[in-house]
């Protein structure tokens, strides 16, 4: 369907492709390998719909982001026709491209940033990392709009120490444990080196993938068999904050207040993707989601 599609191909414009699938390779190009050499050959977004509950997200995962392309999961109830009209909102409005997030004054490292791309209108750029020392940092966003250079800047605090957001520590790890699955399948990371990361990443950090499986024994059993209780710890820290939170009024997350990160002027419809200023904002808030190094 995709080497169907790239023949209607034009040099001199645009170009998108609607992809409604359920991702599942039978005959053809199966390789995910040989669909990320196919797509780097054409300039050319992929924006794909999976359909069905067992569809091959990781490999629509991977067109689409080597395209700089988005995906969406479609079930069953769900209006695929809307979901296409939502598509076509970000097809026909502007778009940041080569997106780079830096932050200045505080060392940061182990992000999920590597491969930031486009920004939709619409989409979230949430960013993953860790920090081991708190402090004034300066936050960065460039990238080019229209193809014109933009540079979105905020100042703010990161804490020495805060424990009301536990669970980013296992968001953290999984999309990790994600970007190692993509090297994979592009055959940047060799499969010995990636089934051991994230083997090691999911016992850590106790999730479930492709190497890692939950066990469900009595008190019992654990204790007899002396298997420690790492989960069981982790929960219990997650749950105890959440129930904080639920006892506090709603807080604002901004963080961005005494330097905003953008001016709030919006830009119109010109064609090849979307962006609203106001995604600078959640490019701040992603940024405030790095997380302290015990």
């Amino acid at each position: 369907g995709l080497e169907g599609a790239l023949k209607a191909v034009e040099a001199d414009r645009a170009t998108s492709i609607l992809l409604i699938t359920d991702g599942v390779t039978n005959e053809g190009i199966v390789d995910p390998k040989e669909f990320h050499k196919l797509l780097k050959q054409y300039d050319v977004r992929v924006f794909g719909f999976l359909m069905g509950n067992n569809s091959n997200w990781p490999l629509m995962r991977l067109i689409a982001e080597t395209s700089g392309g988005f995906y969406s999961a479609v079930s069953n109830d769900d209006d695929i026709v809307g979901q296409i009209m939502l598509a076509k909102q970000r097809i026909t409005s502007e778009a940041l491209h080569d997106a780079v997030l830096t932050v200045d004054g505080v060392r940061t490292f182990d992000k999920t940033d590597e491969v930031i791309g486009k920004i939709y209108r619409g989409q979230q750029l949430v960013i993953f990392g860790r920090y081991q020392k708190g402090g004034t940092a300066k936050v960065t966003l460039k990238a080019k709009l229209t193809g014109k250079d933009e540079t979105y800047k905020t100042t703010f605090d990161f804490p020495d120490v805060t424990t009301e957001h536990p669970e980013l520590e296992r968001m953290w790890a999984l999309d990790r444990i994600e970007q190692a699955v993509m090297k994979e399948m592009t055959g940047t990371l060799p499969p010995e080196e990636a089934e051991r990361y994230i083997r090691d990443t999911g016992v850590k950090y106790q999730l479930v993938t492709d190497y890692t499986s939950m066990v469900v024994l009595s008190d019992d059993v654990f204790e007899k068999r002396g298997i420690a209780r790492n989960n069981k710890q982790r929960i219990d820290i997650e749950r105890n904050a959440q129930t904080a939170r639920a006892s506090q009024p709603p807080a604002n997350r901004r963080v961005d207040t005494s330097a905003p990160m953008s001016s709030g002027k919006s830009h119109g419809l010109k064609g090849g993707g979307a962006f609203d200023p106001w995604m600078a904002l959640l490019a701040v808030l992603a940024a405030a989601a790095l997380w302290r190094m015990k």
